[in-house]
């Protein structure tokens, strides 16, 4: 597939000119960035290496900060959606599997769970601070996390500005509760995050930083 139709390369996103391709009337002061970084077993993840260097492009960007949360795994047991029978549970667990057989017939196996924490606090408590500090006039926030309904209530409703949520997934409905609360609903186009990419090659002071392959 062209890069240009492969939805794997929107992910280099220049987040200062998307902000200004969905809000073309207005003058964009400030992109606040929220996201955590990503841990795996594997310190050498592909996924941790291209989010390392998606990071330090967007420290490149004048207008542009990053807030980091933090993301955790830990072992936990999960229980099975179409648990076995006994009797394929006793064949399973007599070839190792690690289930585990509860009373109430549930049965559980052990998983990764991972889990981003702060990243929606953090949104939410620097979109009151910045409204009440009269930094803006028109905010724009990217997610579809319901658990911003109450910060963008609070914004919009209580310090009268206006709060425009884009829907990040454009071809899915947005979350009924934000759409409440919100000033304006928007959905992401394809065609705003192809026109939004951040250059193939940047600088820093510690040096190249390349985008990475298949983004």
């Amino acid at each position: 597939m062209s890069s240009s139709n492969n939805s794997s390369t929107w992910k280099w996103i220049d987040l200062f000119r998307l902000s200004t391709k969905l809000c073309p009337n207005d003058e964009v002061v400030k992109v606040k960035y929220f996201t955590a970084r990503v841990k795996s077993l594997n310190p050498k993840s592909p996924t941790i290496i291209n989010q390392h260097a998606y990071l330090r492009a967007l420290a490149t960007q004048p207008h542009l900060e990053t807030f980091l949360g933090k993301f955790d795994y830990r072992k936990s047991r999960m229980p099975l959606v179409n648990p076995p029978n006994l009797a394929r549970y006793q064949v399973h667990r007599l070839f190792g599997l690690p289930l585990r057989r509860y009373a109430d017939g549930n049965i559980s196996i052990p998983v990764w769970r991972t889990e981003e924490k702060a990243t929606d606090v953090n949104l939410g408590s620097h979109l009151i601070s910045d409204a009440f500090r009269d930094h803006f006039d028109t905010a724009l926030v990217i997610s579809n996390d319901s658990d911003l309904c109450e910060p963008i209530r609070l914004t919009a409703h209580d310090l009268g500005k206006k709060v425009i949520v884009v829907n990040p997934r454009g071809h899915r409905r947005q979350s009924e509760s934000i759409r409440n609360v919100a000033s304006e609903i928007r959905n992401l186009r394809a065609a705003a995050l192809t026109a939004s990419q951040l250059p193939h090659v940047l600088h820093d002071e510690f040096g190249t930083i390349y985008k990475p392959d298949g983004w």
